[in-house]
């Protein structure tokens, strides 16, 4: 039989679980930074990340990031600079993204590159215990 109060608990069933779906479709379409003409994305999966500049000006874009496999003989942070007006993607064999930060920067003398600053870290998963610290 059916009373009230089990429809009650049922709807409060099903509210709990769609609030906890919520999240998972909300990182459904990534992670990603911008600055001015620069973005940076990191889709769901974490398998790459894009960097692009929206602009052919003096202004330049990198992405800085690290994958998730601590054990890896070549850690540390890797570099994808965007070209003018285009997009560069990388990704590793070896892990996924973990952390990435949207850096910029200015063409100087002699076309070289000045870099002005980054953005904050944006981490797509926690940052694991071997990391603090770095």
């Amino acid at each position: 039989m059916v009373t009230r109060a089990s429809k009650v608990i049922a709807s409060l069933g099903a509210g709990l679980l769609l609030n906890a779906a919520v999240p998972a479709a909300a990182l459904a379409s990534g992670w990603q930074a911008s600055y001015q003409d620069g973005t940076v994305a990191v889709p769901a999966d974490r398998s790459n990340i894009k960097v692009c500049d929206g602009r052919a000006d003096s202004r330049v874009y990198q992405a800085r990031w690290a994958h998730d496999n601590n054990k890896m003989p070549v850690g540390g942070v890797f570099e994808v600079r965007a070209p003018q007006a285009g997009c560069a993607t990388d990704d590793s064999l070896w892990g996924k993204v973990m952390v990435f930060k949207l850096c910029w920067g200015h063409l100087g003398g002699g076309r070289r590159v000045v870099w002005e600053r980054c953005g904050s870290p944006q981490w797509v998963t926690a940052k694991p215990d071997w990391w603090k610290g770095k």
